[in-house]
C-alpha cells in the first residue's frame, strides 16, 4: 500500500508542478521569426579600404554598433551576432518598417573627431590601423594612447582647438569628449579621463575598428509576416498537440497500466523539456516544434522497448517482479545503443547547422538526454513501484493473458519466438531485388533531371504570398508578369489554394524593393495581402550550405559506422551503414521523381531519418547478439533460424514505434503549416523505410557476411516451412548476461512445438 501511495503522490506533486508552471514558460518561451514574423540578414564584412584586414575585433565591435543602431529604434529582443572570420548574422523579430531597418544596418560603423562646432576634424581611417592602445600613467590609472597617420594633421588640429573640447563618436553615439591640452607633433594622442580598465579597453577597440570601417553586404536574408508567423504558430501546435494526444492513446490501449506510466512520463518529458528551452533562452522555430512532437514519438520508444521486453517475460513464466527487474535490465543497453546513434546525428547537425536547423538540432538532443532520464529511469522507478504494491497481479494489466505464460521456462534458454512468426529470411532475395529496382529507378531519376534544389542551395529568391482569396496558378503567374518579373517556378498551394510559391533564380534586390513590387501587384489585382515570407541566399553561401549538408551526412554516418563496430562488430556497422544509405537514397530519389524542392528542412530530415533508421537497425542486431549468447552457429541454416527468431522477437516493437512516430510525423503533415509540409512528408517516408531496411537489409546483409565465416550448410540445415524458427541443440557460446547456465540440448524444436512455441 505503501508503494501504491508513493506512486499516486509523485503522479500528484508531478501533475501539479505542470499545471502550475506551463502558462509560465509557455509565454516566456523566445519564438523565432516564423513563429513570429520579422526579418533575418546574413552580412558579410569586408574592408571598405583596399587591402584593408578584418580582425576579431572590428568584426565583434561591428556587430555591436549594429545592435546599438536596433536599440535606438526601439526593436525588442534583437538578435546579432558574429559567424567565422568575416559574417556577422542579424535576426529581428517584430519588425514593422524592414526597409528602413535595413538601410541603417548596411551604413558601416562611423568614426569621427569633431570640433567645438561639430565639424569632423578627423575620421576613423586617418588613424592608424591597431594604433590605439591602453596605457598607464604614473598612478598607474588607465589611459588610451592613440597613433595617427598623418602627424601634420594631428599638429594643426590640436593648434587650432588648443584648449578647447572635441568630441569621439561612433555614428552619433558619443564615446568621449576630451580636452585639447597640448599642440601634439609626433603624431601620438593621449587620452586621459576617469576611466575603468574594461571602458578604456572597449574605446580602443572602438578606435581601432573606426580605423578600418567595414562594408556589410547582404548574402542571405529571410523576411515572414507577422500574420504568417502566427498561422504557422497555431497551425502547428494544433497538429503538435493532435499528434501528442494520439501518441497517449495508443500506448495506453496497448500496453495498459504500464501505458498509463508511459502517459505520464511522456507528459514529464514535455514539461522538462520545455523547461531547459526556457533555462537555455533557446529560440524556438517551426523546424524546433516538429522536433519536439516527433521527440515525443521517439521517446515512446524506450517505453516501448522496456515494455515488449517485459511482456516477453511474463509470457515466458517469470513472475511480475521477476519480469520487470529482467525487462528493465535487458533493455536498457538496447535503449542506450539506440538514443547514442540519434544523439551523433544530433550533434552533427548543431555543428554544422546555422539558424533554424541549429535549433531543430538543440531541441532533438534535448530531447534524447530528457527521454532516457524520464522514459528510462522515471519510467522504471514508477512501474517498480506499481509492480511491488503487490496490487496489480492480473497479467492482463500488463497486456498478457493468462493463457500466453508459460510455466516451465528453462532460465538459460532465449526468449521464445512469437506463435505467429514469420519467415523473413526466405524471403530477403526478393527483398533485396526490390531495393536494387527502387536504387536503379533513383540514379535514373537522378541523372536525368536531378533534385529540385530550392533558394537555399541554389541561390536566388524565395517569395510565398499568403492571399485572403483563393488565386489560379494561371492568374499567379500573369500577376507577377505585370509587376515586371518572371518567376523559375511558380506553385499554388495552401489548405484554400490561397499560398504562392516562387521561386526565382536571380537575386531580387532588396534595395529595389523588388518584392515590394510583387506584393503590391498582389494587393491590387487579388485584393489585400495576409502574409510575406520572402527568402534570398547569394550563391556562395548556397555553395557553402550544399558543402555543410553533404559533410553533415558523411560525418553522421562515419559517427554512426564507428560507434556500431566499437559497440558490436565490424560487420553489424557494415550493414547498419548500407542500410542506412539505403533509407537516405530512397528519400532523396522520391524527392526527386516528385520534382519536390530539397532545402535545409530536408537536410534536418534526412538525419533525423538516419538517427531513427540505425536506432531500430540497433535494436533488432541487439536481440541476435542476445540470441548468439544461446548458442554457437556452425552452419548459415544455425544463422538464419537466429536471425528469423531475432526479427520476430523485435517485430512487434518496430512496428508499434513506427505507428507512435507516424501519429506525430502525419500530424505535422496534414494539419501542420506549410512550411514544414515537406520535412513531414520525408520524415513519414523515411520512417517507413527505415523499419523495412531494418528488417529486409541490415539484417540480411549480416546474415550473408557473417555466414562467410563457414561454409555454407547442406540444403538440410537450410530454414524449413515447419521448422523455420527452430534454434538447433548447439553447445552454448557464452553464459547468459545473468549466469544462467548453458542451454539444455533437450531443449529441441520438437519438444517446443508440443507446448505452442519455439525455444
Amino acid at each position: 500500500m505503501k508503494r501504491l501511495c508513493a506512486f499516486l503522490a509523485t503522479v500528484a506533486v508531478t501533475a501539479m508542478l505542470i499545471a502550475f508552471t506551463v502558462p509560465s514558460l509557455l509565454d516566456n518561451i523566445r519564438l523565432g521569426l516564423d513563429l513570429k514574423g520579422g526579418f533575418e540578414i546574413l552580412y558579410e564584412a569586408e574592408p571598405v579600404q583596399a587591402g584593408g584586414t578584418i580582425t576579431p575585433n572590428n568584426l565583434r565591435q561591428t556587430a555591436k554598433s549594429l545592435e546599438k543602431r536596433v536599440n535606438a529604434l526601439g526593436t525588442a529582443e534583437p538578435d546579432i551576432w558574429t559567424e567565422g572570420t568575416n559574417r556577422i548574422r542579424v535576426r529581428l523579430a517584430g519588425v514593422t518598417d524592414e526597409a528602413k531597418v535595413r538601410e541603417l544596418l548596411k551604413k558601416p560603423a562611423e568614426l569621427t573627431v569633431r570640433g567645438p562646432n561639430g565639424g569632423v576634424e578627423l575620421y576613423g581611417t586617418d588613424f592608424k590601423e591597431g594604433g590605439a592602445k591602453v596605457d598607464y600613467d604614473e598612478m598607474h590609472r588607465p589611459t588610451i594612447l592613440v597613433e595617427v597617420k598623418d602627424k601634420k594633421k594631428l599638429e594643426d588640429l590640436s593648434t587650432r582647438l588648443l584648449g578647447q573640447t572635441i568630441r569621439f563618436q561612433l555614428d552619433d553615439r558619443m564615446l568621449t569628449e576630451p580636452v585639447v591640452q597640448a599642440v601634439m607633433t609626433n603624431g601620438l594622442c593621449r587620452i586621459t579621463g576617469n576611466f575603468t580598465s574594461e571602458d578604456a579597453k572597449e574605446l580602443v577597440d572602438i578606435i581601432n575598428m573606426g580605423a578600418l570601417p567595414l562594408k556589410l553586404t547582404e548574402k542571405f536574408s529571410q523576411s515572414i509576416g507577422a500574420s504568417l508567423g502566427k498561422l504557422s504558430l497555431q497551425m502547428t501546435l494544433q497538429a503538435g498537440a493532435a499528434g501528442s494526444l494520439f501518441i497517449l492513446l495508443f500506448v495506453l490501449a496497448l500496453y495498459r497500466l504500464p501505458g498509463l506510466v508511459a502517459a505520464v512520463t511522456l507528459i514529464t518529458y514535455s514539461w522538462l523539456l520545455l523547461i531547459c528551452l526556457y533555462l537555455l533562452q533557446a529560440t524556438m522555430t517551426l523546424p524546433g516544434i516538429a522536433a519536439f512532437v516527433l521527440g515525443i514519438g521517439m521517446a515512446v520508444d524506450a517505453n516501448i522497448i522496456h515494455y515488449e521486453r517485459l511482456k516477453e517475460e511474463l509470457r515466458a513464466g517469470l513472475s511480475l517482479q521477476s519480469a520487470h527487474k529482467a525487462g528493465a535490465k535487458r533493455s536498457f543497453r538496447t535503449i542506450m545503443d539506440a538514443n547514442v546513434t540519434t544523439l551523433i546525428a544530433g550533434a552533427v547537425l548543431y555543428s554544422l547547422g546555422s539558424g533554424a536547423i541549429k535549433g531543430f538540432a538543440v531541441t532533438l538532443i534535448m530531447s534524447i538526454v530528457l527521454s532516457i532520464a524520464t522514459n528510462v529511469f522515471f519510467s522504471q522507478w514508477l512501474l517498480q513501484l506499481l509492480v511491488r504494491s503487490e496490487r496489480f497481479r492480473s497479467m492482463r494489466w500488463f497486456g498478457v493473458r493468462p493463457d500466453e505464460q508459460l510455466a516451465d521456462r528453462n532460465a538459460a534458454e532465449p526468449i521464445a519466438a512469437p506463435r505467429r512468426s514469420f519467415d523473413f529470411v526466405n524471403q530477403s532475395k526478393r527483398y533485396f531485388l526490390l531495393s536494387i529496382v527502387v536504387t536503379v529507378l533513383g540514379a535514373a531519376s537522378l541523372l536525368y533531371q536531378g533534385l529540385n534544389y530550392g533558394v537555399d542551395f541554389k541561390a536566388g529568391t524565395a517569395l510565398d504570398v499568403t492571399l485572403s482569396s483563393a488565386i489560379t496558378a494561371e492568374k499567379a503567374e500573369q500577376i507577377v508578369r505585370e509587376a515586371g518579373f518572371e518567376p523559375s517556378v511558380l506553385s499554388i498551394g495552401g489548405t484554400a489554394q490561397d499560398r504562392v510559391s516562387m521561386r526565382f533564380d536571380a537575386v531580387l534586390n532588396p534595395n529595389g524593393k523588388d518584392s515590394a513590387r510583387i506584393v503590391e501587384q498582389f494587393n491590387q489585382a487579388q485584393g489585400p495581402v495576409v502574409g510575406i515570407e520572402e527568402n534570398t541566399v547569394d550563391p556562395e553561401i548556397a555553395r557553402e550550405l550544399a558543402r555543410q549538408a553533404m559533410l553533415a551526412v558523411a560525418i553522421a554516418s562515419l559517427g554512426i559506422l564507428l560507434y556500431v563496430m566499437i559497440r558490436f562488430e565490424w560487420r553489424f556497422a557494415i550493414s547498419a551503414i548500407v542500410a542506412l544509405l539505403h533509407d537516405v537514397f530512397f528519400v532523396v530519389s522520391m524527392f526527386s521523381l516528385l520534382r519536390l524542392e530539397v532545402n535545409l528542412p530536408f537536410i534536418a530530415a534526412m538525419l533525423t531519418i538516419i538517427g531513427y533508421s540505425i536506432n531500430d537497425t540497433v535494436v533488432i542486431f541487439d536481440r541476435i547478439r542476445e540470441n548468439l549468447r544461446f548458442s554457437r552457429a556452425h552452419t548459415y541454416g544455425d544463422l538464419a533460424r537466429i536471425v528469423n527468431r531475432s526479427i520476430n522477437q523485435t517485430l512487434t516493437r518496430s512496428i508499434n514505434t513506427v505507428v507512435a512516430v507516424l501519429f506525430a510525423s502525419i500530424a505535422l503533415l496534414v494539419w501542420g503549416s506549410e512550411s514544414i509540409r515537406l520535412f513531414s512528408l520525408a520524415m513519414t517516408v523515411g520512417l517507413l523505410v527505415g523499419m523495412y531496411s531494418s528488417i529486409y537489409i541490415a539484417s540480411q546483409l549480416w546474415l550473408l557476411l557473417r555466414s562467410r565465416s563457414f561454409r555454407r550448410s547442406n540444403p538440410a540445415d537450410e530454414p524449413t516451412s515447419d521448422k523455420r524458427f527452430a534454434l538447433s541443440a548447439l553447445q552454448t557460446d557464452f553464459d547468459d548476461e545473468a549466469g544462467s547456465t548453458p542451454l539444455n540440448p533437450s531443449s529441441n524444436y520438437d519438444n517446443a512445438e508440443k507446448r505452442g512455441t519455439f525455444r
